[in-house]
Formats: C-alpha cells, structure tokens, sequence
C-alpha cells in the first residue's frame, strides 16, 4: 500500500470515530444537553396546564384502539401504567392507552419484519418462528425501557432543580409572602417553564385554585415526581402547616440541607469518573498514540519493504 494512501485512511478513521465519539456524547451525555448548546429562545407555555389536547393525530387514535384491546383491565395494574407515565412527565389520561397500543404496534410491526425481509430478498429465512417471536418480544419491551429511562431523567431533573425551587421559596416567604403565593410566584416563571419540578408546582397551583386542599394537592404532587427529596419536602411542609411554626426557618433548612445533598451527589459522581474514563481513554486516545508514535516507522518499513520487492 502507498503511504500517502495509508496515511489518508488512518486519518479518515480516526477522524471518523472521533467524529462519531462525540455525535454519540452529545445525544446520550447528560451534561452535553443540545438544548445548553443552543441559544435560548422564549417559549410561549400553554393556556393552562390541566387541559388535555382534544385534537389528535391518525396514528393517536390507531394505537389508542390496540391500547383498548391490549390494555390492562384490572385497577391496580392501570394505576400502575399511569403512575409510571406520569413519573415520566404524561398526566393525559389516554396516555395508559396509547403506551399499552404503541407496545402492541411495536410487537407486531419487529414481529413480521424478518419474514418480510426474507420475502423481498426472496431467500429462505432461517428460524423463521424463533426469530419472529424474538423479535416480537423485543418490540413490546422496548417502550418500557424508553418509559424508564424518560422517567428517571425527569426524575434527575428534578432533584437537581429542588434546591434552587427550594431558596426561592425561602427569599419569598421571607420576604412577606404567603406559602401559596410564593409558590405561585415562584412556578410561574417564565424562564423556568421547561423545568420538570416548576411544571409539576405549576399543576399543583391550578389545583388549588381549582378547590383542591393544599394538603391533598402536595402529596399529589409527591405522587406524581416520585422523587424521595420531593416526599421529604411535602412531608415537612404538612407538618410545618399543622404546627404552626414559621415556615420560613423551615425552608430555610429544607434548602440547606438539600444543597448539601446535591453537593454530596456531586463529589460522589466525581469520585466514580475516573474509573469511567478508563475505558475511553484506552479506546481512543491509545490508537492516537500508537498512530503518532510507530507511524513514521511504519512508513519507513514499507518504503523499505516496497524497494525490496522491486
């Protein structure tokens, strides 16, 4: 091989995987977020957030009829589904439906592919029933683990934005202002719309102006993070409410308290990267390495190997 062409192919594959190192850092990374890289744009928020969406698409309504025939039927496993949809941010009532219809789609659809596959290659297929039922089962359990992951993101989500929610609350109670209305002041912000928790605080203020108890209203809110920092948060603040004591020197310490909280689980994720990083670094720094530091000798050895064959 010439060594100019080489060259160019080493370069072109580690370009390459660097190139793909850092498609897949930016899509599955936490803290490499393209929503940090972009430029913030204001967002106009919904009307209300306790309204469902009447219009939905042909393929909403195509799964949401497998959903009905799929779907579970007794009331603990239906709580269950809709717990867990709404730990993962959908609190629409038809969203038990429309998962339980997307699974059955899935099944059904990765269930047919191989033998459709083997059809218009118009080769024999291999295991034909094996495979088709493999395939299957995949399709059907693979939304539960987007479920999952979407839910413990969100979950992460909120935890990481308790303590900031949480010192609002204090400089507005502190200030003057009522539990509820610095809740409402705080929720209400329109830079912070996005924020899991501020959606969640701004579903419980709607509920409590809709008539809903405070009490029954935060650990409904509890329910639906599924986070223990957030049922420990509720849990003080019913307590603070029955007592009577100043509900902002307990803010004050709930916020402390779930700062040093953050700064722990912080230190402990810096403790493990190292460890983390291990692997990484002997699959793409080490062929950087070995490229650089034995290239120049590898050329020399085939210009050599090239003359002595001619």
């Amino acid at each position: 091989m010439d060594p100019l062409s080489f060259a160019l192919i080493a370069f072109v594959v580690v370009g390459g995987s660097m190139f793909l190192s850092g498609a897949l850092l930016l899509r599955w990374w936490p803290g490499l977020r393209r929503e940090r890289l972009a430029a913030p744009t204001p967002e106009a928020g919904p009307a209300t957030i306790l309204r469902w969406q009447t219009t939905r698409a042909g393929w909403q309504r195509f799964v949401e009829r497998l959903g009905r025939l799929a779907g579970p039927r007794e009331g603990a496993r239906l709580s269950k589904h809709r717990q867990r949809l709404a730990w993962a941010g959908h609190h629409d009532p038809r969203a038990v439906l429309v998962f339980m219809g997307v699974k059955v789609a899935m099944a059904l659809a990765l269930g047919v592919a191989y033998p459709l596959v083997g059809l218009l290659t118009q080769r024999v297929a291999p295991n034909l029933l094996l495979y088709s039922v493999i395939f299957g089962a995949a399709g059907f359990f693979m939304p539960n683990l987007w479920l999952h992951r979407r839910a413990k993101a969100r979950q992460e989500d909120v935890v990481n934005a308790l303590p900031e929610v949480l010192d609002l609350l204090t400089v507005c109670v502190e200030g003057g202002m009522g539990f509820d209305a610095a809740l409402a002041r705080v929720a209400e912000q329109p830079e912070a719309r996005n924020s899991a928790l501020h959606q969640e605080l701004l579903r419980m203020i709607h509920e409590m102006r809709a008539g809903r108890p405070r009490q029954e209203a935060l650990r409904a809110l509890a329910e639906r993070c599924g986070v223990q920092e957030v049922n420990a948060m509720v849990s003080v603040f019913i307590q603070t409410d029955r007592l009577g004591t100043s509900m902002g020197k307990t803010l004050r310490v709930h916020a402390d308290s779930s700062r040093i909280e953050r700064r722990h689980r912080a230190e402990a994720r810096a403790y493990v990267a190292p460890l983390k990083m291990i692997f990484p670094t002997a699959l793409f720094l080490m062929p950087a390495f070995m490229l650089v530091a034995m290239g120049p000798s590898l050329l020399k050895i085939l210009a050599v190997l090239n003359r002595a064959g001619h």
